[in-house]
């Protein structure tokens, strides 16, 4: 004769999910496109010089916001800062880096005037690699020198 299982027990828990893959984004050093400060897309223009006119509205935008640190200028500290970002699919900006600083808080500055990128209105046009946007590691150079009158 077969005798039913009690059927008041609950079943018992489904097995816990396992664990989420770590996500894992290449970021790209070199693409077929990279990306452009913005400012230039609405140009008729080649991508060569789209992006020439892109590393213009860059230096612009650098030179019109960057303020010279006062203990920089008193001691007399000139210099080339290395700042390292990464510019992402969507245009935004992330990962900020100091690669090389001179000292007297210019490095902060350079620090600050990346982090204004990513607060500006439009967005940068990102790095393109076979046909799709893609995160881009971005080294932006920002020369320190004081003008004598």
């Amino acid at each position: 004769k077969f005798v039913a299982a009690n059927t008041d027990a609950a079943p018992p828990p489904p097995p816990p999910p396992p664990p989420p893959e770590p996500e894992f984004k290449e970021i790209f050093k070199i693409v077929e496109e990279m990306p452009r400060f913005p400012g230039c897309e609405e140009m008729e223009a080649s991508i060569a010089e789209k992006k020439a006119c892109s590393d213009q509205k860059l230096l612009e935008f650098i030179y019109k916001n960057v303020r010279y640190p006062q203990i920089a200028r008193e001691n007399g500290i000139e210099g080339t800062i290395v700042v390292q970002f990464v510019v992402n699919e969507d245009g935004s900006v992330s990962d900020a880096k100091l690669m090389r600083d001179i000292g007297a808080k210019c490095g902060e500055e350079a620090m600050r005037i990346v982090s204004l990128m990513d607060n500006m209105p439009e967005k940068w046009t990102p790095g393109r690699q076979r046909g799709r946007s893609v995160p881009v590691m971005f080294t932006l150079p920002i020369k320190f020198k004081l003008e004598y009158q």
